[in-house]
């Protein structure tokens, strides 16, 4: 893999926007963006330096090192598919699919190729995150029973891609969005596995995804997480997500108001720790692990099982709200026995 990195693009979008100038602020080359649209893939494609291109399979023909998927969610198989087949590391904006099937298919398809593959699960690169991760690995906080997780976040309003609204294209509603990457970051920061989760997603009229979901969910170890996501309808809403451990020797306190306003409280038995973060990127540091781990020929992470697991919750979720009962994600996660 050469020292330079030559990256290509799919999705010219807000997320391939914040992808783009990542990997350009990790000396990386931009040399590709695909999109439909081509008046948008030609002003990122400008702003780069980069070719605009009308198709992921134009983009991959100039054979780049890297492919950095940032697309409408059910796209992101054949996208990482090609890309795989073409040799090209990827780089997938979460979730890496919308379906367990797919998900396997391209697990298989990457180690066959032998290509690097991590999934884009951004939270747990914020400053704050790393911070706590650190102070858990150091046993600061004790045994954690108990979690609390909150995400408000704005309505779909004229500003948001239209796809986000369509179940056919998103996969899903909040759950998928955004309490994804609550379910992720804690299964990283306690470093267990989840078992089971119970959730009540309201119902949703035909066509719609859902604005609101609520789930509880028992982590190996004995760690019990509520968690809440919800989509405000009330005009200029602020975007807030606020997840509370409550450990045995400490507390932890995450708030995050946007990626330039986060705060960090640990108080208890310790010496109380306060942070406050007003100039962090965490895509940078994102594409930085993507690429230094490509440099140095290790695996870059969170790879494509860890994806895949945080995927089966959301998917568990969902069938736990329409069975009325809790799941069990190794049952879930099991092969449908041969017919």
């Amino acid at each position: 893999m050469p020292s330079r990195l030559h990256v290509a693009i799919a999705g010219a979008g807000l997320m391939g926007r914040a992808h783009a100038a990542a990997f350009q602020a990790c000396g990386a080359r931009v040399v590709a963006v695909a999109d439909p649209d081509p008046a948008r893939a030609a002003a990122l494609a400008a702003d780069c330096g980069a070719t605009a291109c009308a198709s992921v399979a134009e983009a991959l023909a100039g054979r780049p090192d890297a492919l950095s998927i940032c697309l409408p969610h059910h796209l992101h198989f054949e996208a990482a598919a090609l890309g795989a087949e073409h040799g090209a590391a990827l780089l997938i904006e979460k979730p890496h699919c919308v379906t367990l099937a797919e998900s396997r298919a391209l697990r298989a398809l990457v180690a066959r190729h032998g290509v690097p593959a991590m999934a884009g699960f951004t939270h747990r690169f914020l400053a704050t995150s790393r911070r706590l991760h650190a102070a858990l690995r150091a046993g600061r906080l004790g045994a954690v029973p108990l979690i609390t997780d909150r995400l408000y976040a704005q309505a779909l309003g004229p500003g948001a891609p239209a796809w986000y609204a369509d179940p056919a294209r998103a996969g899903g509603g909040i759950a998928l969005i955004g309490m994804i990457h609550s379910l992720d970051r804690l299964r990283w920061l306690l470093g267990r596995e989840i078992l089971s989760v119970q959730a009540l997603v309201p119902p949703v009229p035909e066509g719609d995804v859902e604005g609101t979901a609520l789930a509880l969910v028992e982590f190996a170890g004995g760690t019990r997480a509520a968690l809440v996501a919800h989509r405000s309808p009330a005009p200029g809403h602020a975007r807030f997500h606020e997840c509370e451990l409550l450990g045995e020797r400490m507390h932890a306190r995450c708030v995050l108001g946007s990626f330039d306003h986060q705060e960090l409280h640990l108080t208890g038995a310790e010496p109380e720790e306060h942070l406050t973060v007003t100039d962090d990127n965490p895509f940078v540091a994102e594409v930085l692990e993507f690429t230094s781990a490509l440099v140095a020929g290790r695996p870059p992470a969170p790879d494509l099982l860890e994806a895949e697991l945080a995927l089966a919750a959301v998917l568990a979720l969902y069938e736990s709200a329409r069975a009325g009962q809790p799941v069990r994600l190794a049952e879930f996660l099991a092969p449908a026995p041969a017919g």
